[in-house]
């Protein structure tokens, strides 16, 4: 298979990976930013592959951009890696894990953070 007729197929695929992600997203309950990316795995596996496009991280992560706001670090780290899917072709499960969990976590800690400010007054 030449160049061009892999970027075909690549391009082909990223977009049925495209409206696997939109209808399996919506089939599935969100609870946390963190779980939006953590959906993406499994909706990879269930297409047969254990990898996820930056395309795809590309657009979870802007699904999450708006909770993201609510903490100065955790939309520090949806930009930063914005940025990154710009350079990547693919993520995997390991590193999706570890970047949702880092995600809850920020906005857990801004969330406790407020509410001990607004206790406290």
């Amino acid at each position: 298979m030449d160049h061009e007729q892999a970027e075909q197929v690549a391009g082909e695929h990223t977009a049925d990976e495209a409206a696997g992600i939109d209808r399996s997203a919506e089939e599935r309950e969100v609870v946390t930013p963190g779980d939006a990316l953590r959906s993406l795995p499994a909706e990879a596996h269930e297409r047969g592959t254990r990898f996820v496009s930056a395309q795809a991280m590309q657009a979870r992560l802007f699904s999450v951009y708006d909770a993201a706001a609510a903490a100065e670090d955790a939309l520090s780290l949806v930009q930063n890696q914005l940025t990154l899917t710009l350079n990547r072709s693919y993520y995997d499960a390991e590193e999706i894990e570890a970047m949702a969990v880092q995600l809850d976590t920020l906005l857990a800690l801004d969330s406790i953070d407020l509410a001990e400010s607004v206790s406290e007054e």
